[in-house]
């Protein structure tokens, strides 16, 4: 119909230009829901954020009180093996050893 008023016609074949038509009542409807889906979506993700900001400020970071603890273990793993070591390298009680017979009284004569 527009070739035939001589207007150029460009884009898809049975493309509506909803601009030059009125919304039905359908559509300002659905536009609502949407609008009202929308509007709760941002709530439930304000909600979310603020949740997770008051969770975040009520529990500190542990990583700090990690550290310490991990700096304290170590320390006393290392005193122990040290001491370990300290008592593997004392000789233990010494056994005496037993009385050597002299030589020239086991040789058999010739």
């Amino acid at each position: 119909m527009a070739k035939r008023m001589k207007f150029s016609v460009v884009g898809l074949p049975h493309y509506t230009i909803w601009h030059l038509y009125e919304p039905s009542v359908d559509d300002i409807r659905h536009m609502e829901e949407m609008e009202m889906e929308r509007k709760k979506k941002e709530e439930e993700e304000k909600a979310k954020a603020d949740r997770a900001k008051k969770a975040k400020e009520q529990f500190s970071d542990p990583n700090g009180q990690w550290e310490k603890d991990k700096a304290v273990i170590n320390n006393e793993a290392v005193k122990e093996k040290a001491s370990a070591d300290k008592k593997i390298q004392k000789p233990a009680v010494q056994v005496p050893k037993a009385p050597e017979t002299p030589k020239a009284a086991n040789a058999a004569p010739p």
